[in-house]
């Protein structure tokens, strides 16, 4: 009876104890969270931080198309020699501070109705990277045709947020540019969707390593070029 019971107990702590640190104890701090001011002596940044979400249709696109099952919005720090982020997933490095990413915290997504921290990291973290995306026109062809992009990737075509139609007159200045070997029939064009549009909107505004308040300055990130 008494090796049962120790069993039971020590069940309930195998279980208990990682539900209570990694879930309820972030979640109450989460809660008390509350955003905060810039100090424009101390700072050198005026505003609200974390700042208002933006772009929320695109998310929600986001989150119906199941791109947080292979990217994730989330720099880890740096713990035990591994480094959390890597080059290509934040801003330029050029005349940046050592670290230009720093780790994010639970403030950062104060702004979201859900945090899209992600699931696993198939393809490059997404938390910064309206620094180094593209143009719309490289987004579309992107998300319509990767292989047409990069011949190696695995991400799935989302040609549903397009629509091919017979061309009209001029060719739309919205259309897919295409390499011949991925080109629609000719006499047709594709277009992106409305949400197709939003979508990329979305992941051009996604910048999360604001300063943080009361913490050694580091320069408001410049704007993309």
């Amino acid at each position: 009876m008494t090796n049962f019971r120790t069993f039971i107990l020590g069940l309930a702590a195998a279980f208990g104890l990682p539900w209570l640190c990694l879930i309820v104890l972030p979640a109450m701090q989460y809660q008390q969270l509350t955003p905060v001011a810039y100090d424009k002596d101390k700072d050198g940044l005026e505003g609200i931080y974390p700042p208002a979400p933006v772009n929320d249709q695109g998310k929600l696109v986001y989150v119906r198309e199941g791109c947080n099952q292979c990217h994730t919005q989330m720099i880890r720090p740096q713990q035990l020699g591994l480094d959390g982020w890597y080059k290509g997933w934040g801003q330029d490095q050029e005349g940046r501070p050592t670290a230009p990413v720093r780790p994010n915290v639970l403030r950062d997504y104060l702004s979201e109705k859900y945090a899209l921290l992600g699931v696993q990291r198939v393809g490059p973290d997404l938390a910064n990277f309206g620094w180094r995306a593209p143009d719309e026109a490289a987004l579309y062809q992107h998300f319509y045709s990767p292989r047409s992009v990069h011949d190696w990737s695995t991400m799935p075509a989302y040609t549903h947020l397009f629509k091919v139609q017979k061309i009209q007159g001029p060719v739309s200045t919205d259309a897919v540019k295409l390499p011949k070997k991925f080109a629609v029939a000719a006499g047709y064009e594709v277009v992106p969707t409305l949400e197709a549009k939003q979508l990329v909107q979305y992941l051009q505004s996604l910048k999360k390593d604001y300063p943080i308040p009361g913490q050694s300055a580091v320069a408001a990130a410049p704007a993309k070029k």
